[in-house]
C-alpha cells in the first residue's frame, strides 16, 4: 500500500471514534518495529520524525526506509509525517523527497507569521498532494513552569482555531490544552472541554501533542472529545535507553549487536502495542 495522508487515515479514525498513534522514531530499526507491529496488530500507523532525526539521516533515507517498509507491509495503511518542522527549507526537502504529511510549527510566532508561514507550506504540499499540520497556542516542554503552561493566555482558544483554519486550510491542528512534551513531573491539566469546543468549530482533524505520561482514561476523555492523532515520543526514547542500559548490564559480554537489537525491537514493539490498544485503533487498518 502506498504512504497515505493525513486527511486518508484520520478520516476514518474519526468516523469511528478511534485516535490513531503517532510514533516518533530515531533511526530505521525503531521505524521497523513501529511498522511490524502496526502490521501485526492490524493498525493504521502515523511515523513520525523529528527535525534532529531528519538532520541526521536525511530526509530522502527516511523516505526509502518508510517506502520499503510500506512495500514488505502492504496491507497497513501509513503515514511519513515531520514532526514539529521549524525550518521552512527542510519541510520543503521533506515534501520533494517523498513524504506524504509535515508539520510546519510557527507557533511560538505571532498568530500573522504563523498563518503566513503555513500559507507558504501549504502551497507546496497541495501541490505535491502532502497534508499539513499546524499548531496554535504554546506546547511546552514539561521542563516549563506548569503554571506558564496551563495559563490560559498559552492556550489555544476555539476563534483563533477557527481564523489559523480557515486562513490556511491545515488539514490537521495541534491545539495546546494544557500537555507538553517530556515526561510529566506533574499530573498535567488537561482542558478536554476546551479540545471538544475546538474540535466542533473546526473541521481540521485534531492532534494531541505530549501523550507520554498519560493515563488511558485520560486518552480516552481526550479521544470522546475530538482527538483523531495522538503524538508518543518520549517513550519510544526512553524504551531504547533504558533496554540499552539493562542490555548493558545483563549482557556485557556480548559482541553481536543483533542480540540487542532483537531485545529492543520486541520492547518497543510491546510499548506501541499497548498504546494502540488504549487508542481503539486496532485492527482499524482497511
Amino acid at each position: 500500500m502506498p504512504l497515505e495522508t493525513l486527511k486518508d487515515i484520520l478520516g476514518n479514525a474519526r468516523e469511528g471514534g478511534y485516535a490513531v498513534g503517532a510514533f516518533n522514531i530515531f533511526d530505521q530499526l525503531c521505524m521497523k518495529a513501529v511498522v511490524k507491529t502496526s502490521a501485526e496488530t492490524s493498525s493504521p500507523l502515523i511515523v513520525q520524525v523529528l527535525p534532529p532525526v531528519v538532520s541526521q539521516f536525511g530526509s530522502k533515507s527516511i523516505a526509502y526506509w518508510a517506502r520499503a517498509l510500506s512495500e514488505e507491509y502492504p496491507n497497513i495503511p501509513m503515514v511519513l509525517h515531520l514532526d514539529h518542522g521549524t525550518d521552512v527549507q527542510m519541510i520543503l526537502s521533506c515534501i520533494r523527497n517523498g513524504w506524504n504529511s509535515v508539520m510546519i510549527d510557527a507557533s511560538t510566532e505571532p498568530l500573522e507569521s504563523n498563518v503566513r508561514k503555513t500559507q507558504e507550506v501549504i502551497a507546496a504540499a497541495r501541490e505535491a498532494g502532502v497534508s499539513v499540520e499546524g499548531e496554535v497556542g504554546c506546547i511546552f516542554s514539561v521542563d516549563e513552569n506548569q503554571d506558564i503552561r496551563e495559563d490560559d493566555t498559552h492556550l489555544a482558544r476555539a476563534d483563533v482555531c477557527r481564523s489559523y483554519c480557515d486562513d490556511t486550510g491545515v488539514d490537521a491542528l495541534a491545539p495546546a490544552i494544557g500537555t507538553a512534551h517530556g515526561l510529566y513531573k506533574d499530573k498535567p491539566n488537561l482542558d478536554c472541554k476546551r479540545l471538544k469546543d475546538i474540535a466542533e468549530t473546526v473541521e481540521a482533524f485534531m492532534v494531541i501533542h505530549g501523550g507520554t505520561g498519560l493515563m488511558p482514561n485520560d486518552f480516552q476523555e481526550l479521544i470522546r472529545c475530538g482527538a483523531n492523532k495522538i503524538n508518543i515520543a518520549t517513550q519510544i526514547y526512553m524504551e531504547y535507553m533504558n533496554t540499552l542500559r539493562d542490555f548493558a548490564k545483563t549482557s556485557p559480554e556480548c559482541n553481536n549487536p543483533g542480540d540487542f537489537f532483537s531485545v529492543v525491537e520486541d520492547r518497543i514493539s510491546e510499548t506501541v502495542k499497548g498504546f494502540m490498544e488504549i487508542f481503539g485503533c486496532i485492527g482499524r487498518a482497511a
